[in-house]
């Protein structure tokens, strides 16, 4: 056989390139591979830090806007506490009445003036208005309170107006613009009102102007403090005024409490409304059309800020007042030297009420509620104010016997309320 024989070149040349192709790698340059990849992390965290303050900017521009169309569930409202003030030593009282007394009346009455101005940013109008259908203008309304901003509402304390059928609620603003207001809860004892206005219906210029009113202690108030005075005093055009404070020690007895007051020397009328503060520019009492008619004697006084704290705090959050029907007076200890007990002595039972229905009636003591002694109306309204409608709660009294003699008596009360829960 013959051999045949294959020439070198023909492995080594272009077929044998084509049989082992597969074993081909290419060898790629290190260095120039480490660059690129360290330039390509680079670029992506570059990238990633300017995308990340371009997001923060952004975020920080539009918050304010994008927060009160989100905010769906309105903040529960907290009207703040009392806090006591320090009482200052005999010294420095008797210092501070000298400096007061260099005072130039011109200063003093420039810092009224000052926080006069501030303290009006929280001040609207209150109005009935009728709807767009009907033109005639209708008059009447109050001075309203900027006192609490839930988030989603502003809300407007102020007495109740009423409105009738094609007429609502308006609420008039610093700037000359209104919006249309709801009401939120109403307490017709103490004659108040919660009006809201939704956030979102207030010009953006409008906020520039007001402010929720620096809530204050009305407790600290003396007899001969200054105070201020704004609203609708006279019952009309607005109007502001200072004076003094003339009684501190004032109370007014309404169904479940008795309501301390403030009294000024500043005249008025039974159809004002409106807030007083004090030199620092606190709220500390409220004007209401309620008092001044049970008063009578043409100044203003309002209830101190302090004793319807509690109220307020309810009625903003849409809650409605706890409710039992007693209209009582404080045993003072001339009756207790006649031999009453200590404790709320019931004037009188409002009719259909849950103290009727549970047998209380005109001439009881009443001691204790659930065990807790009971020593005034302040004391029996602070309890009260606490616990929630449709609960139940035993209330403690006395009852005069026959024989002159007082007599360990127990009545069970569910708490109820003047509004219909719905």
């Amino acid at each position: 056989m013959e051999e045949k024989n294959i020439p070198q070149e023909e492995l080594n040349g272009e077929k044998g390139r084509e049989e082992y192709s597969f074993l081909q790698e290419v060898i790629k340059d290190e260095t120039v591979s480490r660059k690129r990849l360290k330039g390509g992390i680079l670029r992506l965290l570059g990238s990633g830090a300017v995308f990340g303050a371009a997001a923060s900017v952004v975020f920080c521009a539009f918050t304010p806007w994008i927060e009160p169309h989100m905010n769906n569930n309105p903040k529960q409202v907290e009207i703040p506490k009392d806090v006591e003030e320090e009482q200052p030593d005999k010294e420095s009282e008797e210092e501070e009445k000298k400096e007061s007394e260099k005072d130039d009346y011109r200063q003093v009455l420039q810092t009224l003036n000052t926080e006069s101005i501030k303290a009006k940013r929280s001040l609207v109008s209150v109005s009935r208005a009728a709807d767009k259908e009907k033109k005639e203008e209708i008059s009447g309304g109050a001075a309203g309170i900027l006192i609490a901003d839930n988030g989603k509402e502003l809300l407007i304390l102020s007495d109740i107006v009423a409105v009738k059928e094609g007429e609502h609620i308006e609420i008039g603003f610093p700037d000359g613009s209104s919006c249309t207001a709801v009401e939120k809860m109403r307490d017709s004892n103490l004659g108040l009102c919660v009006y809201a206005v939704l956030r979102d219906n207030i010009k953006k210029a409008t906020w520039s102007g007001i402010q929720t009113a620096q809530i204050g202690n009305s407790n600290s108030v003396k007899s001969g403090d200054t105070v201020i005075v704004l609203g609708r005093p006279y019952g009309v055009d607005e109007a502001s005024g200072y004076g003094v404070v003339t009684m501190d020690e004032e109370y007014i007895e309404l169904s479940d409490g008795s309501f301390k007051l403030i009294s000024t020397n500043i005249a008025g009328n039974d159809n004002g409304s409106g807030a007083i503060f004090d030199r620092r520019g606190q709220l500390v009492g409220v004007i209401s059309q309620l008092v001044l008619g049970k008063e009578g004697n043409r100044r203003i006084v309002g209830y101190g800020i302090s004793d319807i704290k509690s109220s307020i705090e309810l009625l903003s959050n849409g809650s409605v007042i706890p409710y039992t029907g007693i209209c009582g007076m404080d045993v003072t200890e001339e009756l207790e030297a006649k031999g009453m007990p200590q404790g709320v002595y019931v004037k009188e039972v409002e009719p259909d009420s849950p103290a009727m229905a549970a047998g209380i009636q005109s001439g009881d003591v009443i001691v204790g509620i659930d065990g807790q002694n009971i020593i005034n109306m302040s004391n029996y309204h602070s309890i009260l104010i606490h616990r929630s409608v449709g609960t139940q709660f035993k209330l403690q009294g006395l009852r005069q016997g026959t024989g002159g003699e007082y007599v360990d008596i127990d009545f069970n009360v569910t708490v109820g309320s003047r509004i219909k829960v719905k």
